[in-house]
């Protein structure tokens, strides 16, 4: 980020060092919370201070904050020591670890995350999300990683995989470029600008729903993604008739993205029905983003998917206060949409086996930037959010309105205790 100024460089550092407040024993080591100016906030534990700075220890590294920026600063608990509390929970299994990695990845523990991985793929080699997350691809019935370019001459063996890599590669363009060509073709001649009580788009969308070829994911996504509301939604009803992680990352980004309350709500519903860890995982990660459309849409999609593991996210998030217009990052965390869900498959296709992966999220498409990308906000006033609120109530059953505290009571006194 050496274009940046210092300003907006420690403002994306911030973003980066959001965590969801989590309870832990009352001795455990101390951090705190640095309320910025600019609406962001850093956590971490002082290492020491002058009139002028604060330097701090976060999961990015140790760096110094200019005390003039800091609103408000609060008294937390290091994201060490609730990683050490976290630990505590989780066994000494393949699963423990792998749900463990999930965690430290929610927080930005890379190194943990990775440490935790490795160690689930030690206690079962076959454990396939663990294998995905580090890199691995399955290759005739082994687990393999992608191979890296070698400084030696290559073998004639070397080239003829590169020579069928192409080919499957080619064939698996056509394949898409087919499918794509098809799924406009229905969508302009029966969908675009047609009512969706009309027999055109009734037509339509059958047609549409007939398509069962993962290899079509891509054309279905980032074509329907154009239309209206009632062809996005038709795009939600097709996702979900896929079992594909390539359709459950769509169905995400649409839960979270999409502008009309009802197609995210549709998605959120289809991706109840394929709850998982990975996908309550992704949405939890949603909430540590500054960009308010996406906190309040991801609270909205965990409430429909009454994801207990969320009310401890949840709770910090109910109340808010905004002091002045500064420059938001727009979701960081899409490229961890894409690296979780966006790993290569094998298909049939013209009578052969051909490797397959999704070059982009269709229903953003390849030219939306994957990134960082800023815009103004106004944040000049104390907000409750709603979509919080109403996502507690249908997680827990109860009702606390915005009262934090009685949400922490309930939490703290209905929480699973530990294994002895």
């Amino acid at each position: 980020m050496s274009w940046m100024n210092p300003r907006r460089d420690w403002y994306l550092r911030g973003l980066h060092a959001i965590f969801a407040l989590l309870l832990v024993d009352g001795g455990a080591a101390r951090a705190d919370y640095f309320h910025l100016i600019e609406g962001g906030r850093i956590e971490g534990e002082v290492v020491s201070e002058t009139e002028e700075t604060y330097t701090i220890r976060t999961s990015m590294g140790v760096f110094d904050i200019e005390k003039a920026r800091v609103v408000k600063r609060v008294i937390s608990v290091s994201p060490w020591a609730r990683y050490e509390a976290e630990k505590s929970k989780h066994p000494d299994t393949a699963d423990g670890h792998f749900a463990m990695a999930q965690w430290c990845r929610r927080n930005g523990l890379r190194a943990e995350q990775k440490t935790h991985l490795t160690r689930a793929i030690e206690l079962d080699p076959n454990h396939a999300d663990a294998r995905s997350s580090l890199g691995f691809v399955l290759e005739d019935g082994r687990w393999v990683l992608p191979q890296k370019k070698r400084a030696r001459k290559p073998s004639e063996e070397d080239l003829e995989a590169r020579r069928k890599a192409r080919r499957d590669e080619e064939l698996v363009r056509k394949a898409v470029a087919e499918w794509t060509v098809k799924i406009q073709a229905i969508y302009r001649g029966r969908l675009e600008g047609e009512p969706p009580v009309s027999e055109k788009f009734r037509d339509g969308r059958r047609q549409i729903l007939e398509v069962r070829d993962p290899l079509a994911i891509p054309g279905l996504a980032r074509t329907l993604a154009q239309g209206k509301a009632s062809t996005r939604r038709l795009l939600v009803e097709s996702m979900s008739q896929f079992d594909e992680a390539e359709a459950t990352m769509n169905l995400i980004v649409i839960a979270v993205l999409d502008r009309a309350p009802q197609v995210r709500l549709a998605a959120a519903r289809a991706l109840d029905a394929r709850k998982s860890e990975q996908v309550i995982g992704e949405l939890r990660g949603a909430l540590a983003t500054e960009e308010e459309f996406v906190l309040r849409n991801a609270a909205s999609a965990l409430g429909v998917l009454r994801a207990k593991e969320a009310v401890e996210d949840l709770i910090p998030l109910l109340s808010t206060t905004t002091h002045q217009k500064v420059r938001v990052a727009l979701p960081v965390y899409l490229d961890s949409v894409y690296d979780t869900f966006g790993y290569g498959c094998r298909y049939r296709y013209g009578g052969r086996s051909v490797y397959y992966r999704p070059s982009f999220i269709g229903v953003i498409g390849p030219a939306y930037p994957m990134g960082t990308v800023y815009y103004d906000q106004v944040q000049t006033v104390s907000v409750h959010r709603t979509e919080v609120q109403e996502a507690l109530i249908a997680i827990t059953g109860v009702n606390h309105g915005f009262d934090e505290s009685a949400w922490w009571d309930w939490f703290n006194r209905n929480r699973e205790k530990p294994a002895p």
